[in-house]
């Protein structure tokens, strides 16, 4: 039955895709902008943990450069060191020569994939996670393994996109929802949002996305959900599949171009990043923290005093993270910013999966300001940050909350509607 199960939810092979041009000519235009002067390097969690220069940003620029020119080849040592890198992007906010490190990064992963086909286990795995109902059966999946005692087992698995697919069943809620549909507004105010929920958020984060349309709702937004509605593309993208990311993007692209809703709203920061860069649409993009502190002040509900200490992670992602803005309307409470921002938490989207050593290596650097913050709410604007930050939390076993902003926000709403 189990064996059945995972068939019938992984489907069949997809075959190899087509990729569109990544040029070696325009992959070296822009990584010849770099002039190795090495000031991103302290800046690279990659090069902190492993002080290797070939996993630092202008070491990987180098490899990008030689594999451009022909000059190397893939191999597993190579595949390594780019598919080592976070996307973080934070070489780019100190980089003096403005090199767009992002765009060569995921450029130089699709060269490969381009070139040498990539890798079909890994292009199945990103299809599986960013399937938002495949997503919901293997919540049902996990759920079931657990509830026989087999999740052990599941180790055994010969495959191991089935293999990772199941550990990261631990992640998602018991029973999925994908909360697709038109959400009328509590008031006639004629006002229509459509909110982007993601593909992992829209399981992850369902506490989140019930929040935000009780408030929406209240505050006289009709909000639209649409079924149509796909990934933003950025697990793709980031992993060197862009005609993947692109395809994803066209898709929210002919839905949102015949909504009638005056904003595309996201919760999650990775996303509004991918959006805001790459999907061409007619409506405006915000997230949702910035939506609510644009709306005139008087027309939020007043918000009951919390005595709480919370802590405010920063994702790298964000460019401008008003999490504090908003946090700082509920009275009484105590905010306080996470340490060391300039450093990625080692979630960056799929990395949890592909990357599990880094990954919890860098979680690592997070655990002592978790512990000697003292507080009570872990804030964070990104879903991949707060799985991270769950994860950490529980194996340290501290008695603290990880929430969205809006989350906090809504929940000291003074009446509920």
């Amino acid at each position: 039955m189990i064996v059945s199960r995972l068939t019938a939810i992984i489907g069949p092979d997809s075959s190899i895709p087509t990729h569109p041009t990544v040029t070696p000519e325009q992959l070296l235009k822009e990584a010849d902008r770099c002039v190795k002067c090495g000031l991103c390097l302290p800046h690279c969690p990659t090069y902190l943990v492993l002080e290797n220069e070939a996993d630092s940003p202008r070491g990987r620029i180098s490899l990008i450069q030689a594999l451009a020119r022909g000059e190397l080849r893939k191999d597993p040592s190579l595949e390594n060191h780019l598919s080592r890198c976070l996307s973080c992007r934070a070489c780019e906010s100190v980089c003096p020569s403005g090199v767009r490190y992002g765009e060569l990064i995921d450029g130089g992963r699709a060269l490969i994939n381009k070139e040498h086909h990539g890798s079909p286990l890994w292009r199945r795995l990103f299809d599986q996670l960013s399937d938002r109902n495949r997503l919901a059966r293997w919540s049902s999946l996990h759920n079931l393994l657990r509830r026989l005692g087999l999740t052990r087992l599941a180790s055994l698995v010969p495959s191991e996109t089935l293999r990772r697919l199941i550990a990261f069943g631990r992640y998602l809620p018991s029973k999925g929802n994908t909360l697709v549909g038109l959400h009328a507004s509590k008031q006639p105010t004629g006002r229509l949002v459509q909110l982007f929920t993601g593909c992992v958020g829209s399981q992850t984060e369902q506490t989140l996305i019930m929040q935000a349309l009780s408030l929406l709702t209240r505050l006289g937004y009709a909000v639209e959900i649409p079924q149509s509605q796909v990934c933003c593309g950025a697990l793709h993208r980031h992993n060197g599949y862009p005609d993947d990311a692109d395809r994803l993007l066209e898709e929210n692209r002919r839905q949102t171009e015949i909504s009638r809703a005056d904003c595309l709203i996201t919760l999650a920061t990775a996303c509004q990043l991918e959006l805001d860069e790459h999907l061409k649409t007619k409506l405006p993009i915000k997230d949702l923290t910035a939506f609510l502190l644009d709306l005139p002040e008087e027309t939020l509900p007043r918000l009951l005093p919390l005595k709480k200490k919370v802590i405010v992670h920063s994702p790298c992602s964000s460019h401008n993270d008003r999490s504090q803005d908003l946090l700082q309307r509920i009275p009484s409470l105590e905010i306080t910013n996470f340490p060391e921002e300039g450093i990625c938490c080692g979630a960056a989207g799929s990395y949890l999966l592909t990357q599990p050593k880094l990954s919890a290596a860098l979680g690592e650097w997070k655990t002592a300001y978790l512990r000697a913050s003292q507080a009570d709410i872990l804030i964070t604007s990104n879903t991949g940050c707060a799985l991270q930050f769950r994860q950490l939390i529980r194996q340290m076993d501290l008695e603290m909350e990880v929430m969205h902003p809006v989350e906090l926000f809504a929940q000291q709403l003074e009446t509920r509607a």
